[in-house]
């Protein structure tokens, strides 16, 4: 995208339609609304395996799998809401490194010309300068929405194993997910601050099991570990079969290249423009991103007080004992957390989810094996294209890590179901007794 364009991301919408891709739940939502807060009309993109199939009947075949369900989910998208193509803005940011993710863009761009979709504009900020080409108040805002969008992850995949009303969490998650949606769309960061401290409340007070469940951390390419549907759940599939999952965070990757800026500038020696390059990059990391992280995290302590996320210089220091740091993109960030998972983090397990045909994905899992020795954990790779049931893999390692925790948490179940028994049953006996006669 030319600067020309990425300038226009901050103007007045003009009856564009601004196209989020289905990335991760929270996040594309939040997305959205900030955009529709500068007067863009943006919508999420939703996926489903008709809008893979729509995606792959359009692509080569070769590419990994988030680049046909987000072009399949932006086809069905402009088939069903007959949105002229001249008004539609599709988001698809690049990334660095050795990834197709940042060839997505110019593919889409052939894709529509073939079908003759002439005007269709790309939005795409790249990597290689932190994502630098959207506009002050509005890539502030975007961090925002980011941070808030891993914060609600966490506050659901924190509590959710625990509840004992099944679907509690989740209802109430979704409650205030609106809610907060709202606050972006209206650009009231302040109220989004409020939801988030009262959603970590609520959740906190839900009736819950105390016994302990394995951790097992979540690692691997960005897109696909984020993307429910592309990972068949993966968390979920964590929770169902006995343990609770910590998710890498989508704000890993904002750190990372804005860290990245630094350690290039360094590399390069460019006098005083890599001087003020690298003090700028400092004072943006220190005094903004990390400010507005403690924030968030400050205001879901009530949950989420021993699930903070470890400084990104850590994150890398881990990851360049195995990959040097000017082998840029994920994976250096895949093995560092892994690491920090078991570590510091006390997960039992990492699982680490990536597309068929992953560059990133195929080295780290040729270094995984070495470093499970090393971490005395294991660490499940799974590769996802759309198809299959990979998560079948996590069976075996979930009930063999389970084990030690089922007693405790069999004998608290029953003392649970007991005491719900005795409330039901004191009801009853109430109900009876002002319904007698006399």
């Amino acid at each position: 995208m030319s600067r020309l364009e990425e300038k226009k991301i901050s103007g007045p919408g003009d009856g564009r339609v601004i196209y989020i891709p289905p990335m991760e739940p929270w996040g594309t939502r939040f997305f959205a609304a900030v955009f529709r807060s500068i007067g863009y009309d943006a919508r999420s993109l939703t996926e489903d395996a008709s809008t893979l199939a729509l995606g792959l009947k359009n692509t080569g075949g070769g590419e990994c799998v988030p680049c046909p369900s987000t072009t399949g989910s932006l086809l069905a998208a402009m088939e069903r809401d007959q949105v002229p193509p001249e008004r539609v803005i599709f988001f698809m940011p690049t990334a660095c490194g050795p990834c197709r993710f940042g060839q997505y863009a110019q593919l889409d761009a052939m894709i529509f010309e073939r079908k003759g979709w002439k005007g269709i504009r790309i939005m795409s900020p790249t990597a290689e300068n932190a994502y630098e080409g959207i506009d002050t108040g509005t890539r502030i805002k975007l961090y925002h929405a980011m941070m808030v969008s891993d914060i609600m992850r966490k506050l659901t995949h924190r509590t959710r194993p625990y509840e004992i009303d099944k679907g509690s969490v989740d209802f109430t998650v979704e409650n205030y997910t609106r809610d907060i949606e709202a606050a972006f769309s209206a650009g009231n960061l302040d109220e989004v601050g409020i939801l988030v401290e009262a959603a970590s409340r609520e959740l906190a007070v839900l009736p819950k099991f105390k016994a302990p469940r394995p951790l097992v951390g979540v690692v691997g390419e960005i897109y696909v570990r984020s993307d429910p549907f592309l990972n068949h759940d993966v968390c979920r599939r964590i929770e169902e079969l006995g343990g609770e999952a910590w998710l890498a965070p989508m704000g890993e990757w904002l750190f990372y290249t804005s860290h990245l800026q630094t350690l290039l500038a360094k590399e390069q020696r460019s006098g005083l423009r890599g001087l003020l390059r690298r003090a700028r990059t400092w004072l943006e990391t220190r005094l903004f991103f990390n400010r507005i992280e403690r924030m968030y995290y400050e205001l879901a302590a009530d949950v989420l007080h021993d699930r903070h996320e470890h400084p990104i210089k850590d994150v890398i220091a881990e990851g360049g004992k195995f990959l040097p740091w000017q082998f840029e993109g994920e994976a250096i960030l895949t093995l560092g957390r892994a690491a920090l998972f078991v570590k510091r983090d006390g997960a039992k397990a990492v699982v680490n989810a990536s597309p068929m045909f992953c560059m990133p994905g195929t080295v780290t899992s040729s270094i995984f094996p070495a470093m499970e020795k090393d971490l005395k954990a294991p660490i499940i790779c799974n590769f996802y294209d759309g198809s299959g049931n990979p998560n079948q893999s996590l069976v075996p390692v979930m009930h063999y890590l389970a084990e030690p925790y089922r007693a405790e948490q069999a004998r608290e179940r029953r003392e649970v179901e007991s005491h719900s028994s005795r409330l039901v049953s004191r009801k009853l006996d109430s109900r009876l007794l002002y319904s007698s006669p006399g």
